[in-house]
């Protein structure tokens, strides 16, 4: 085993072979090597059997400061007269850490005051001073919590609450040699082996004689991280992959749209809550000069007003153009999907779109003000929600997650709707992840299409939540190493 062994290892078994036991320290300090190879051939040596490591931890109190009432009776007691009280008081950093000291050494009774003009401080009976000058003085070398006198522990501790005194975690690393470790550090021996072959050694035919050191294949192979991508968008990349896999065709588009794509053609009012600045970050000073009330926003525009020619009423008020020309960041992704419907004259469609959405959210442990959301739509003549349902069923369920129910719920441009409710076992409730439903004549009549359109529009970050048992999406934001080195190790990475 010896001969197998990396010089690293040879080098700390056989300083331990003759001091029996080191702290850490001490042993990176007596082999000359840094504090990373000495972790590492510990770690080597321990899975071997050959060192047992102890950590252990305690508490030791030192002095932060002076206590005040102490300083006050050093002062009363050193004084050639009586000091007066104002005299006192400028001697301190501020008055009240005078206040405090004077009250404390009264009440005890170490020193009284005498007369009004001026107030002079006498000393009183300060056998109890002495109490709290010995433990000042033991901790002021520093002194094991536990070692304290006790007698002393309750005074030890006041202190401590009052910032007298500090506590400090001390935390001490013993490396013992094991009876293997001292066998094998004994016959341990390099001079006769051979690390590596290098064109010098060759060249000057210093491996005569010489065997390579055995490899033992046996040992714990150190951990390492390599880059990866974010969980998060590995998780995109499956999400995308599943769509393709159903025939889906993805979408790509900009951040920011007129409110007309985002709000009007979904048929939502323009006085509607969600328009307002505390749901929709808005561009200000910006607007789409371009567009008029003509073709498609006026069809939008007419069904807001009175219904247009799809049988509604409308919503029964003036529509503004200069209200849908506003650019916003979009809310949701629906504003890429309805600008597909609006290009898609009635064929037959299946596409989708995963990108970050906006919106002016009071952020907790399942809301973000700026997430990944996925929207799609599928254009089909017969469609219906049934076809609705078992879309997203089939859906979830390729994304591992079978614990989802479809719920009755209303949206101002789907009818039916549905909201899509999932089980978390992390916060032990169901947590809505998405909306859906067929799109009403009042958002497709407009744009030209006549036949069912089937949407919806889940958040990845809800999903992930789902996935990996999270309390709180913001967790995929945060900097935990071990959280997202985790995450590469379940992928495989």
């Amino acid at each position: 085993m010896s001969s197998s062994l990396h010089p690293i290892e040879q080098k700390i078994l056989s300083v331990l072979t003759h001091a029996g036991s080191l702290s850490f320290d001490a042993l990176v300090k007596k082999t000359s090597l840094n504090e990373d190879q000495v972790r590492r051939a510990l770690q080597w040596l321990s899975s071997k059997g050959m060192v047992s490591i102890s950590d252990t931890k305690r508490t030791q109190l030192e002095v932060a400061r002076s206590p005040p009432e102490l300083t006050l009776v050093t002062k009363v007691s050193e004084a050639a007269r009586p000091p007066t009280l104002d005299g006192l008081r400028a001697e301190f950093a501020s008055p009240d850490e005078f206040s405090a000291a004077l009250g404390r050494a009264r009440s005890a009774g170490w020193v009284t005051v005498e007369g009004s003009a001026p107030a002079v401080v006498r000393l009183g009976d300060a056998r109890g001073v002495e109490q709290i000058r010995s433990l000042i003085e033991l901790a002021s070398h520093g002194i094991e919590e536990t070692a304290i006198p006790k007698g002393d522990s309750a005074l030890a501790s006041d202190l401590a609450k009052r910032g007298i005194l500090r506590r400090v975690e001390l935390r001490r690393v013993l490396v013992e040699i094991t009876e293997a470790g001292r066998q094998s550090g004994a016959g341990a021996s390099a001079s006769g082996l051979l690390e590596k072959l290098t064109p010098e050694i060759l060249a000057s035919g210093a491996w005569r004689g010489k065997s390579l050191r055995p490899i033992d294949v046996e040992a714990k192979a150190p951990k390492f991280y390599p880059g990866r991508r974010h969980p998060v968008r590995d998780f995109i990349k499956e999400v995308r992959e599943t769509y393709i896999s159903m025939g889906f065709t993805e979408l790509q588009g900009r951040s920011v749209h007129p409110g007309f794509w985002n709000f009007d053609a979904l048929f939502i009012p323009q006085d509607h809550p969600s328009r307002e600045m505390q749901d929709t970050f808005y561009l200000e000073g910006l607007s789409d000069g371009e567009m008029h009330r003509s073709g498609v926003v006026a069809n939008v525009a007419s069904t807001h007003e009175n219904g247009w020619k799809t049988g509604s009423k409308g919503w029964g008020y003036h529509w503004r153009i200069e209200e849908a020309r506003r650019l916003v960041l979009r809310t949701h992704n629906t504003v890429l999907t309805v600008k597909a419907l609006s290009e898609s004259k009635e064929r037959e469609t299946r596409v989708f779109a995963v990108s970050k959405v906006y919106r002016n959210e009071n952020l907790d442990y399942k809301h973000l003000a700026e997430f990944y959301q996925m929207d799609g739509i599928m254009v089909g003549e017969g469609l219906n929600v049934r076809h609705l349902m078992g879309f997203l069923t089939e859906f979830y369920k390729k994304l591992g997650m079978s614990e989802v129910k479809l719920w009755p719920t209303y949206f101002p441009y789907t009818e039916p709707s549905l909201e899509v409710i999932g089980y978390s076992r992390s916060v032990n409730a169901w947590i809505e992840l998405s909306g859906s439903g067929v799109f009403r004549p009042e958002v497709t009549l407009p744009l030209g299409v006549k036949v069912p359109v089937l949407a919806w529009g889940p958040g990845i970050e809800r999903l992930m939540m789902m996935r990996y048992g999270l309390e709180d999406m913001r967790a995929l934001y945060g900097t935990d190493l071990s959280w997202l080195r985790s995450r590469g190790e379940l992928a495989g990475s």
